[in-house]
């Protein structure tokens, strides 16, 4: 048991390591807490449905981070009308230090990171919370590079 404990926790710093050259985020930890807030604001405001296909997409060691603390609400969640509004409430978690705009950077970041695991179409099935504009970019410029410059807007 001790092994397999060792293994996920390796596999865990591997994946954080591995985020920090996306995130520009050097320390590990400060990948895990932005990991850790933007999974609870994906938690609080998806359905349950919508937040279990999105823990599919996940790369292993980072489910346990999605599924850590969850209580599962009863009734309807509001959904994100923007990438804006998604950046916003990242911003204003109670342990941020992000400000709205590094908050929709670092979304980018994460995205493009789970993107490198994950076929684009499950990709955008995983998203499903995710305002249906954002989603289809995503199947069709799964590496968010922007083909067009007026969707890269809320980006900047």
């Amino acid at each position: 048991m001790k092994n397999l404990e060792l293994n996920s926790s390796t596999e865990l710093d591997s994946l954080l390591q591995q985020l920090s050259a996306h995130t520009g985020y050097t320390s590990p930890t400060d990948n895990y807490r932005h990991l850790k807030i933007i999974f609870d604001v994906i938690r609080q405001y998806s359905s349950f449905e919508e937040a279990i296909k999105f823990n599919e997409i996940l790369p292993l060691p980072f489910k346990a981070i999605f599924l850590d603390a969850w209580h599962i609400p009863s009734g309807d969640r509001q959904s994100f009308e923007s990438i804006e509004q998604l950046a916003e409430v990242i911003a204003q978690h109670e342990y941020s230090d992000l400000s709205t705009a590094d908050a929709r950077q670092l979304l980018r970041k994460v995205f493009t990171f789970l993107g490198y695991f994950t076929p684009p179409k499950r990709m955008q099935e995983g998203l499903s919370f995710l305002p249906s504009e954002f989603r289809s970019l995503l199947l069709h410029d799964p590496s968010l590079r922007y083909a067009y410059s007026d969707t890269c807007i809320w980006l900047s």
